[in-house]
């Protein structure tokens, strides 16, 4: 029998020190011949110190009692972790226990194998032991320990291994400490993968240790990244063992601690896991991640705590802020040595991961609490604002932190400032108050704060801002106070309240004048702008500002002597409170009117009572208006107040004076009256023109309706009349104007509707006209029921045309229509300059006749109507000769215009008449002529000037009106199946002589100018006209129809092709009937319609037929015709029929 030699190894390990003893092996050095010679195996020692059991396996075992001790001293969460995991793994497994204590003799072992009988005989068996003993022991061993097993034991025990090399080694932070662990790997033999594995979870064991502890200490660091550099992991490896141990701790912390206490941030469970997500965020910045890298690690840690990455990240400044604080703090304790610096600074932030935000904050809150320790502000102890101040020196201390702490000076005046406000105004309100009271005077109490900003080292700058604090503080107080008073309408108390805020006002002005600053030169603009940010008074809202200003006016008044007036004294007082109050100058107004606008208005209304009487004199005028001035005066009231009040007055006087005139218009005495009272109110004629148009306005109107009479025209002995009373009206020629086209409107619609009444007539019977009226108007005595009539197919009745002149004739005597100045136009005239002459070009205004008055702006009609009315009073001009045509013809554009029609509604009307004229007149004349002569144009010119249509219309007019007289002709032609070729010549030839073409003109689609070349061709074709040089007459055709070669010639194409077709038909026709004596004529047709393709038609024909064709084509007497056009045709007619050509 054989045992291995890790047999061997095996059985001295479990045996007891006194075993080995017995064995007489505890000094011996062992060799093996299995081995390389380079190699030896350890020498084996008792180790007396240790544990019973315990065999020292290598050199290190010589530190172990110096680490105990060490760790004894120094606790580490991290090391306590990694000893309870050596622990756990040797109770678990003793025979890995074992391999860990001397893995190369196990290695060894394990590829080695001896006589187990020659082992034990020879080499184990101690003197005067027995025999039974040593097989006993041997027995114990049970056999043959496999090497498969002793690999395991050895994996197993590689990784508490690589914890007792940290341990033994003293910690993460010994130099020897990545060698020791590098060795573990080569000891057990463990590949590559296994021992990172191996040293990920001892990774994750020591995280798990070191945040067992809740308090964070700035050694964490360095610490794992001590151990992650020994361990020799990557970023992938940390980020996977941060996440697992997250997990692991998670899970532990979960079983103990219920939800609400880890919600606590003072929880020491809640704070070790604070440390993780704090220790794990700097491992994975620390370590040079990527933005994508880091997000995705540290969310995974977050995810393993149930909380989101942006908390986490938030979790991690909470940690790291305390840290940065006490680095603060010794910054400021080690100022004056020189010891630190920004770059110190810098990289402390750095290695906690302070971002720039949260570093500027901390650097400011640093900075005050010097400031407040400088100021002596740092101690619990009341102390007298007044009395702090900086020591000697402050400043250089300060601006030395300033720069290490990297803030600007900005940041830094306004720490100083902020933190010296409460000082410099304890001083400065201190000082204002014993101005206000008179104990100091301007230049003491400027003396006072300029002293003080020494003492607290403030800027210009800052002091300006201070003392703007100060008057609004000094101020706005006051003003609060006097509030009070105003609230029980205490209208004394207020008044010398507010006297002493203008005193206490003056005092500030004084002081800060002092100070020479530009800023306060305009103190009113600066304090007292209620808008401004330093405004004193914006402490008070509007409406309580305008209480005291109200109730400070009121008392003013009464303060007077005759407790009736404002005297200049008290009135500049008022000025003055209304600047301190930010009170305006509208409010001012709205004010006075409230207070002392009764009196003038009682004032004013006696005044107005008395001059319109029955007893007027100037001289009323002249001792009222002493008395009115008096109170405007007296009350120092607006002369906008006077007219405000004055317009209303002077309105109810003249409708008193029209009211007692039994006619409305008013004597002579009357109106000097009204201007005596216009004068009083001064009141200019402008602003008296209202009153007078709204009161003697419609008596303008009567009047202007009373002169029109019963014709409608103002007769011209009544016009010069309506202009004097115009003027003793009152009435501006403009609102006289408005009032007499309102006249003319009232008498213009009834003319305009009783138009449109006969015009319905004309056109509707006696339902119709009942059923749009709603109104019954008895016989039908007005519809004739004929269609229109004359010469050119039009007709107007003639009775309307009367009745139309007569609106015309009323719009022009009465002169209505108005002429517009519309811009400038240049004219040309002749100029005599001595002897000479000579044109000159020049400028003149240009005017345009505007209607402002028409029916369709009356609403006396509508569009459509005016549009018949317009086309009847065109017909009529167009159709009555003489004088009374002419002069319907020149009415024509002005009824059109009154109306309400534009120039193109009319123009349009007037063309439609004319494409009637046209119609019928070019319609009969090519009917019997067959075209327009000359004769016909000068017809066609006469009714074009008529009608007043431009020349480009007329030459449309006619081209239209030809269009459509040869499209009906065309379709007539086109529809008939009788017509003949000859027929489409003709017509074609017409268009084309009257410059149509046939298809963008007349109308003709593709398909019937298709079928218009067909019908012409093909007679042609039949009878053998139109050959191979027939090209002109085809081509006169296609240019005459309006059709492109290209076109033609396919048509032609097809043309032939079917005709060739119908031919080949008619002569397998005949060759059935057994007459083919008779198809000569019908196959030399077909030979010239293959010649006319080249023989390239597709013809349906077998073979025999072919030759028989082509045969009897050869037998034709062909002796009076071409020779060689009578070949050509037979190798066309060959290649037609698919027969092969010599």
């Amino acid at each position: 029998m054989h045992f291995k030699a890790a047999a061997l190894a095996a059985l001295l390990a479990v045996s007891s020190p006194d075993a080995s003893s017995a064995f007489g092996i505890a000094s011996t050095r062992m060799t093996s011949s299995f081995v390389q010679s380079s190699r030896s195996l350890p020498t084996f020692t008792t180790a007396h110190s240790r544990r019973a059991g315990d065999i020292a396996v290598s050199a290190r075992s010589s530190r172990r009692s110096s680490v105990a001790l060490s760790m004894l001293i120094d606790s580490n969460g991290g090391i306590e972790e990694l000893e309870e995991l050596c622990r756990k793994e040797d109770s678990a497994n003793p025979l890995a226990k074992s391999v860990g204590k001397s893995p190369s003799l196990f290695r060894l072992g394990g590829n080695a194998a001896i006589p187990a009988a020659a082992a034990l005989g020879f080499a184990l068996t101690p003197p005067g032991i027995a025999v039974s003993a040593v097989g006993a022991g041997i027995s114990g061993v049970a056999g043959i320990i496999g090497k498969s097993r002793i690999d395991a034991a050895a994996e197993a025990a590689a990784k508490p291994a690589i914890a007792r090399a940290i341990i033994e080694a003293g910690g993460v932070d010994s130099d020897s400490v990545a060698s020791e662990i590098a060795l573990v790997k080569d000891d057990f033999g463990v590949d590559d993968e296994d021992f990172a594995s191996m040293c990920s979870d001892v990774y994750q064991r020591y995280l798990i240790g070191m945040v067992k502890n809740p308090i964070a200490k700035t050694g964490d660091l360095k610490e794992l990244s001590q151990l992650r550099s020994a361990l020799g992991m990557d970023n992938l490896a940390a980020g996977e063992a941060h996440a697992s141990a997250a997990r692991e701790f998670y899970r532990q912390t979960c079983l103990f601690t219920p939800e609400e206490d880890l919600d606590d941030p003072d929880h020491p469970d809640r704070m070790s896991i604070d440390k993780f997500l704090f220790l794990s965020e700097r491992a994975f910045r620390q370590a040079g991640e990527t933005d994508e890298a880091f997000k995705f690690e540290m969310s995974r840690v977050a995810k393993a705590f149930g909380i989101t990455m942006d908390e986490a990240l938030d979790r991690v400044a909470d940690v790291a802020e305390p840290f940065y604080r006490r680095a603060l703090a010794s910054t400021r304790s080690k100022l004056e040595t020189g010891q630190v610096s920004s770059d110190m600074l810098r990289r402390a932030r750095k290695s906690l991961g302070i971002d720039d935000v949260t570093a500027t904050d901390l650097h400011v809150s640093t900075f005050n609490d010097e400031i407040k320790e400088l100021l002596g502000k740092d101690t619990e102890e009341e102390l007298d604002p007044a009395s702090l101040k900086f020591p000697e020196g402050a400043m250089d201390r300060l601006n030395k932190l300033k720069d290490v702490l990297g803030l600007t000076d900005e940041e830094a005046d306004y720490e100083i400032q902020n933190e010296a406000t409460e000082l410099f105004q304890a001083k400065a309100l201190s000082t204002m108050e014993e101005a206000f009271a008179g104990l100091v005077d301007a230049s003491a109490a400027w003396e006072a704060m300029s002293t003080r900003q020494s003492e607290l080292c403030l800027k210009d700058s800052q002091m300006k801002t201070l003392l703007s604090s100060m008057v609004m503080q000094s101020l706005g107080k006051p003003l609060e106070e006097t509030m009070t008073f105003a609230k029980v309408n205490n209208e004394a108390a207020t008044y010398d309240k507010l006297v002493d805020c203008l005193n206490a006002k003056e005092t500030c002005k004084a002081v800060l004048g002092l100070s020479g600053w530009s800023e306060f030169d305009d103190f009113d603009a600066k304090f007292f702008d209620p808008w401004a940010p330093d405004s004193a008074c914006g402490l008070l809202s509007p409406d309580k500002r305008l209480t005291l200003y109200r109730m400070f006016l009121r008392r003013s008044v009464i303060k007077s002597e005759s407790k009736k007036e404002l005297t200049d004294e008290l009135y500049e007082k008022v000025m003055e409170v209304k600047g301190m109050l930010g009170i305006t100058d509208e409010q001012v107004e709205e004010e006075m009117k409230a207070q002392f606008g009764p009196e003038l208005m009682k004032a004013l209304q006696v005044a107005t009572n008395e001059i319109i009487g029955d007893d007027y004199t100037p001289e009323l005028v002249t001792n009222l208006k002493e008395k009115v001035d008096k109170v405007i005066s007296d009350y120092r009231l607006s002369d906008s107040l006077v007219l405000e009040y004055g317009a209303n007055l002077y309105l109810k006087a003249v409708g008193v004076v029209s009211q007692n005139t039994p006619s409305g218009i008013p004597s002579k005495e009357k109106m000097e009256a009204l201007d005596g009272l216009r004068s009083l109110l001064r009141l200019s004629k402008e602003d008296t023109y209202p009153a007078h148009l709204e009161v003697f306005g419609e008596v303008y109107k009567r009047s202007v309706l009373e002169a029109m009479g019963p014709t409608g025209v103002i007769r011209p002995e009544f016009r010069e009349p309506l202009v004097d009373l115009r003027a003793r009206l009152g009435v501006t020629e403009d609102a006289a104007r408005q009032l007499f086209l309102d006249a003319v409107k009232e008498r213009m619609v009834p003319m305009v509707e009783d138009l449109v009444l006969e015009l319905e007539r004309t056109m509707l019977n006696q339902q119709q006209l009942a059923q749009k009226r709603q109104k019954d108007f008895g016989e039908d005595v007005f519809k004739s029921g004929r269609s229109g009539a004359g010469k050119l197919g039009i007709g107007a009745e003639g009775y309307l045309m009367t009745d139309m002149m007569n609106l015309v004739d009323f719009y022009s005597e009465n002169d209505v229509a108005e002429q517009k100045e519309v811009g400038t136009k240049t004219i040309t005239k002749t100029v005599k300059e001595g002897d000479e002459t000579r044109e000159v070009e020049e400028e003149v205004p240009d005017f345009e006749t505007v209607y402002p008055i028409t029916g369709l702006e009356s609403g006396a009609l509508e569009e459509e109507m005016a549009e018949l009315l317009f086309r009847q009073f065109a017909v009529g001009a167009f159709t009555v000769q003489g004088p009374q045509g002419a002069r319907y013809e020149g009415s024509k554009e002005t009824f059109g215009k009154i109306i309400g029609l534009t120039d193109e509604k009319m123009e349009e009307v007037a063309s439609s008449i004319g494409g009637q004229v046209y119609e019928n007149l070019i319609r009969n004349s090519m009917m019997t002529k067959g075209q327009l002569d000359q004769q016909d144009m000068m017809m066609l010119a006469n009714v074009q000037n008529k009608l007043g249509i431009a020349a480009e219309k007329g030459e449309e007019m006619l081209t239209d009106c030809q269009k459509k007289i040869l499209s009906e002709e065309a379709d007539d032609l086109l529809n008939n199946e009788g017509a003949t070729p000859e027929m489409l010549k003709a017509f074609r030839e017409k268009c084309n002589s009257m410059g149509m073409e046939l298809e963008a003109d007349v109308g003709i689609s593709k398909s019937r100018l298709v079928r218009m070349f067909e019908v012409e061709v093909t007679p042609g074709l039949m009878k053998g006209e139109i050959t191979i040089e027939s090209g002109e007459v085809l081509g006169e055709i296609q240019e005459s129809l309006g059709l492109s070669p290209e076109e033609a010639e396919k048509i032609f194409e097809n043309l032939i092709e079917k005709q060739a077709k119908f031919t080949l038909g008619q002569v397998k026709g005949e060759f059935l009937r057994g007459r083919d004596d008779e198809v000569a004529p019908l196959i030399k047709r077909l030979a010239t319609f293959s010649a006319f393709a080249n023989g390239e038609i597709e013809l349906d024909v077998d073979e025999s037929t072919a030759y028989k064709i082509v045969n009897l084509y050869d037998a034709f007497d062909f002796s009076e015709e071409d020779a060689e056009a009578v070949e050509a045709n037979k190798e066309a007619l060959k290649t037609a029929m698919g027969l092969p050509v010599e």
